[in-house]
């Protein structure tokens, strides 16, 4: 419990004093990184990274796109989905107006494995 107490109070005591000279120094830094923002080189950076930034954010789109692609090609085996609803794995097949068709044997993937 003492040690408790005793850590409440040197927390107390470091916020307080923290606080005092922690303002001025906060100023201190707001200060620079406003010059900082102001110079004109700066600036200059800003507008040629917002230039840039449509062209680079295809390109990793693109990138992402392809990724995901692959993964879900090794990830799904034998699995494709087509743009009008169709469905289609190795236990069977939904198409596009919704009829299904069902692996009749009852074992599923990899049955012909099965005793």
């Amino acid at each position: 419990m003492r040690n408790k107490l005793m850590l409440l109070v040197g927390a107390a005591a470091g916020y307080v004093l923290g606080a005092r000279a922690g303002r001025e120094r906060y100023d201190q830094i707001a200060d620079q990184a406003n010059k900082a923002w102001s110079n004109p080189k700066v600036q200059e950076t800003v507008e040629q990274v917002k230039a840039k930034a449509p062209e680079i954010g295809q390109k990793v789109s693109d990138q992402a796109r392809g990724k995901a692609e692959e993964v879900k090609s090794r990830v799904s085996g034998h699995e494709t989905t087509g743009t009008d609803g169709s469905y289609e794995n190795r236990t069977g097949s939904l198409d596009g107006d919704g009829e299904a068709t069902v692996d009749t044997t009852g074992f599923g993937p990899g049955g012909e494995k099965l005793p």
